[in-house]
């Protein structure tokens, strides 16, 4: 099944690129122009003297260099063991509280429990 597609305009720098997407992903580039758009807004103010080339190879080299760190973290796996680790916790916690409040009201009774939605 072919995704549904959609036209959409963004703006980076001075000009406006049309743009057809796959309209699941409209969300996506529109915060990614956005990124974009105020890292060239950040660079033009404290670099006004460059060209907007310039200024947007400075902010594509940014944008480059947190991808490049958003990438080294997955080749690091303690770093999602310990991602794992915290996951499961929380469920554990979370299985514990809903248990024990099933618990608290299994012993009150069935109006309570009824009232409540437990069965």
């Amino acid at each position: 099944m072919e995704q549904e597609k959609q036209n959409i305009r963004i703006k980076i720098g001075e000009k406006a690129y049309p743009m057809r997407i796959n309209a699941n992903e409209e969300e996506k580039f529109r915060q990614a122009s956005k990124m974009a758009q105020d890292l060239y807004i950040k660079y033009k103010q404290s670099y006004s003297t460059m060209s907007v080339d310039d200024i947007l190879a400075m902010a594509l080299l940014d944008l480059a260099k947190k991808n490049i760190d958003l990438l080294s973290h997955k080749g690091h796996p303690e770093f999602f063991l310990e991602l794992s680790d915290i996951v499961n916790t929380l469920d554990e916690y979370i299985k514990a509280q809903w248990f024990s409040l099933h618990d608290f009201y299994m012993c009150v009774g069935n109006s309570t429990e009824n009232k409540l939605g437990f069965s």
